[in-house]
């Protein structure tokens, strides 16, 4: 009996590996370029230098952008803006000289003495529209039980603080200034070698060690860094022609990313039954202007009968 119960388990087992993987994509272009992994690159790196390294590495399996369309993982740059406590770096693209697309921004503020916030946001022509990652952390309240001991520990989470970052000391350090990298489109470092773009189910199928670590940020938290980058934004005309077709192409109910409260909460309004209503609303009848109705008939009087002649008395009809 064991010896079929074991049988059973290990053919359903098999069953559910032998499944297609479950579709997070989009259709957009961002697909192909994990925000979660970017930030997890950051984190892991000293200085800019070495981040944008990380981030062109094949093996990091971060960058699968093909934008231009010639067969090869595109470069991506890395770039940054400043203004008092808030920092902006640029993830950027290179179609041509002076072709240049977006692909993120990682933002951050200083909100005091060894505090920053950071989220890094995809740019809206090829992500959906707020598409905001950032760290999690998860405490429980009170440090302990809610209810009674029969109650789990409840889990909040919460914004993190990155100070402790490497990356981020960095940033706000002495040796902070505004660095832009130093390679362009056509001339890229010794080291760099381009390789073909990952069909999609093996890129979304790659196994990421770090994904739980992030989540999708319900608004934005660092709205001065925000500002600073919003009107240094730059956009490539072909892809933004190119994302046009595709968002056209799309069903109404990708707004959002799958598992993404704003996109369940969409497609829930859009389940819910379309009740009709109990009595029709009174309306007068619409005639068209061609078709007139003959007034009613009224009815013909007719005159009283008349009386017969009458005769004097003493004459003989024909006597005078």
């Amino acid at each position: 009996m064991k010896t079929l119960l074991l049988i059973g388990t290990i053919i359903i087992h098999g069953h559910a590996f032998a499944q297609p993987q479950q579709s997070d994509s989009t259709g957009l272009a961002g697909d192909h370029f994990s925000l979660r992994g970017a930030l997890e690159m950051f984190r892991q790196s000293s200085d800019l230098e070495s981040f944008e390294r990380s981030l062109n590495a094949e093996e990091q399996r971060v960058n699968n952008l093909d934008l231009d369309g010639n067969g090869k993982v595109d470069y991506v740059h890395v770039r940054t803006h400043a203004d008092g406590d808030a920092r902006v770096i640029v993830l950027q693209v290179a179609l041509g000289t002076e072709d240049l697309q977006d692909v993120a921004a990682i933002e951050m503020e200083k909100t005091g003495e060894g505090v920053v916030l950071v989220q890094i946001r995809g740019d809206e022509v090829l992500y959906p529209e707020n598409t905001i990652v950032e760290p999690m952390e998860e405490a429980k309240e009170n440090g302990g039980k809610r209810g009674g001991p029969s109650m789990a520990p409840m889990q909040v989470t919460v914004w993190m603080n990155v100070w402790a970052w490497p990356s981020v000391q960095w940033c706000y350090g002495p040796m902070w200034w505004e660095w832009s990298s130093p390679w362009y489109w056509g001339y890229y470092p010794p080291w760099y070698r381009p390789w073909s773009p990952w069909g999609w189910s093996v890129w979304w199928g790659y196994p990421r060690p770090y994904w739980g670590w992030y989540h999708h940020a319900p608004y934005c938290r660092v709205t001065h860094a925000h500002s600073v980058y919003a009107h240094r934004r730059s956009i490539s005309a072909t892809v933004q022609r190119r994302d046009d077709v595709r968002r056209q192409m799309r069903p109404a109910t990708q707004d959002a990313r799958p598992g993404d409260k704003g996109a369940i909460e969409k497609d829930e309004r859009n389940k819910q039954p379309v009740r009709k209503p109990e009595k029709a609303p009174a309306t007068k009848p619409v005639r068209k202007p061609t078709e007139r109705t003959a007034p009613p008939k009224q009815p013909q009087r007719t005159a009283p009968p008349s009386k017969p002649p009458t005769r004097q008395p003493g004459r003989a009809p024909g006597k005078r």
